[in-house]
């Protein structure tokens, strides 16, 4: 008879196996991979962050480039308006720090043509000479304080202000030690002294022949300040056809010339220098060239300053 109490004949010596279960993952690897999400979370949190800043900062940017602010000038009873400065608002290019050197020797090509100009434009000189206006003085607004801020021109050549106009330059600050342009040059006494104001008046829609007259008042005082100092009175610079600055100060190109044209007789009459930047910067159909303007269509790039000074070197160096 069999042994009924081994009916699988399994031998006396062998336990029965058992299923052998799958390996359970140790805590260690775990830790791995919880640590390993959170990071990878963490850097998509980052970036997103970051993105959406960036998008922001575009966004308010571009508000801002179109924005005036209208200041009213008590002690002349003008109303002046301010467009953001170059060197704040968004811009295609930095300030340039190579400038620092002695000579800026840029070949920056400027004869991309302005939309619907139909002819090519001119390549206008880049290079210039910091150290030809070293004792010179610059007297503008916001305009004027690119040449300090892109460091085109050192601080102590630029007396300059955003909202700054001719009878502002004569009794206002332009710095925080609270001296006017005025009596900034009397203190310097410079070689040369430039001029260019009248667009924020402009904006104000200032009598144009007021805007002349209050030039006019500034360059006596200059004159009789600074007896020595040669003087010139830079032309009012162009607008862009699509500027939004110059559309929301009603400043048209049409006017600018108007004021262009009496600026440059009353330079004459007081027997001082004139230079024609205007027509410089203006494309084929009188606008202000798209690739010498900042988005706001009025503002400089960093480009259009090195255009401007290697043209005042050439021109004032066969000036007396």
């Amino acid at each position: 008879m069999g042994d009924n109490r081994n009916p699988r004949k399994i031998p006396s010596n062998r336990r029965p196996q058992r299923r052998r279960r799958k390996n359970d993952v140790p805590p260690t690897v775990i830790a791995i991979y919880v640590v390993m999400a959170l990071l990878i979370l963490a850097i998509c949190a980052i970036v997103f962050v970051v993105t959406l800043k960036n998008t922001n900062d575009s966004n308010a940017s571009s508000d801002g480039s179109s924005s005036l602010v209208i200041s009213v000038d008590s002690s002349s009873g003008d109303s002046s308006v301010s467009v953001p400065d170059s060197t704040e608002s968004s811009s295609s290019e930095q300030p340039d720090t190579s400038s620092n050197e002695s000579t800026t020797s840029s070949t920056e090509s400027s004869s991309s043509s302005t939309e619907g100009s139909g002819d090519s434009l001119p390549v206008n000189s880049t290079i210039y000479s910091k150290e030809f206006f070293q004792n010179d003085l610059f007297i503008g607004d916001s305009i004027f304080t690119g040449l300090s801020g892109y460091k085109y021109l050192d601080a102590a050549n630029v007396a300059a202000k955003i909202g700054y106009t001719p009878s502002g330059a004569m009794s206002k600050a332009f710095d925080a030690k609270g001296v006017s342009a005025v009596e900034y040059a009397k203190t310097r006494q410079p070689k040369r002294i430039f001029i260019m104001l009248g667009s924020n008046t402009m904006a104000a829609g200032t009598n144009y022949d007021i805007i002349v007259s209050q030039y006019k008042d500034l360059v006596k005082k200059l004159r009789e300040e600074c007896p020595k100092s040669l003087i010139c009175v830079i032309s009012i610079p162009p607008v862009t056809a699509d500027s939004s600055s110059a559309e929301a100060g009603n400043i048209k190109n049409e006017n600018i010339d108007m004021v262009n044209i009496k600026l440059k007789t009353m330079a004459s009459e007081l027997e001082e220098e004139y230079f024609d930047l205007n027509t410089l910067l203006s494309d084929n159909n009188g606008y202000f060239r798209e690739d010498y303007a900042e988005q706001d269509g009025l503002h400089f790039l960093g480009t259009t300053y090195k255009v401007m000074l290697s043209a005042l070197q050439k021109e004032m160096s066969g000036a007396n």
